[in-house]
């Protein structure tokens, strides 16, 4: 398998139960609000349930017309969720075949607060595409996380 992967950290002003309770079902057009050439999230389609359990699935919509398949595949309260993207329609079928997205939350001791690290992996379609998968990874696609996680973060302390 040839993947490559970014990570992003924060720490959110409130407790962990509060912080997933609001991180794990956010609405994506709320965070994913386009980062230089990679698009917004428009909405969300054919969710199959609440978002609060392995197995739950939906089609996310960008602005330049493209979608995936998201499908939570673990739901650990209030400690880790992990989710899978599938049948990319944009310009990402070309370089991945799925990615792959981890969230845990850890109390921060002493504090009313939440440590959140979020991985996210893409699975390159070809050993040949890795380095060119490994190197949207890294730059444009952690910085697309890093603005989602900042925003994520201050939704969480607004309603703290």
């Amino acid at each position: 398998m040839q993947s490559a992967a970014a990570r992003v950290i924060t720490t959110i002003e409130a407790p962990k139960e509060k912080a997933f309770l609001h991180i794990v079902p956010i609405d994506l057009a709320s965070i994913f609000t386009g980062y230089g050439p990679l698009p917004s999230v428009t909405e969300t389609l054919k969710q199959t349930g609440p978002w609060d359990a392995a197995g739950r699935s939906r089609t996310v919509v960008f602005s330049d017309g493209s979608s995936a398949e998201e499908t939570l595949t673990s739901y650990e309260y209030p400690n880790r969720f992990t989710y899978r993207i599938t049948e990319f329609t944009g310009v990402l079928r070309l370089l991945a075949s799925e990615a792959r997205g981890e969230w845990w939350f850890e109390s921060v001791p002493g504090r009313s607060a939440t440590s959140v690290r979020w991985r996210y992996e893409f699975i390159s379609r070809s050993k040949i595409l890795k380095p060119l998968v490994s190197l949207f990874t890294r730059s444009l696609w952690r910085g697309y996380m890093g603005k989602a996680l900042r925003l994520s973060k201050a939704q969480v302390e607004a309603q703290a």
